[in-house]
């Protein structure tokens, strides 16, 4: 996930920077108004980027919600299933001992007749 959010930032930023140096804003005023221009250009182009970041987090995490919610249903399903597996034994098996007991208790009234 961090590998994720890593790439996209660069990609983001490289994407950003590019356009900045393909289309730069015309330029006026002395070389502390240009930087000043420049660096305005450059805080607008991060909040944007910033902005389009926490877009891609937000779409990420609702991803993963997403999945983790549908893991956590396929699991519950499981141990529901399971759980009936179980209980359909362990019925069987009181069934089989019963009778067992049964045919116990009359093989010793028999002999004791």
């Amino acid at each position: 996930m961090k590998k994720l959010v890593a790439v996209l930032f660069t990609s983001c930023i490289s994407a950003n920077f590019a356009a900045i140096a393909a289309s730069p804003e015309q330029l006026s005023g002395s070389s502390s108004n240009q930087i000043q221009q420049l660096n305005s250009q450059i805080q607008t182009q991060l909040k944007q980027m910033q902005a389009d970041q926490q877009a891609q987090i937000d779409k990420l995490n609702s991803q993963v919600q997403n999945q983790l919610k549908q893991m956590q249903s396929q699991l519950q399903d499981q141990i529901q299933k399971v759980n009936t597996m179980a209980q359909n034994q362990i019925k069987q098996v009181q069934t089989t001992l019963q009778q067992q007991i049964k045919l116990v208790h009359e093989e010793v009234m028999q002999n004791k007749g």
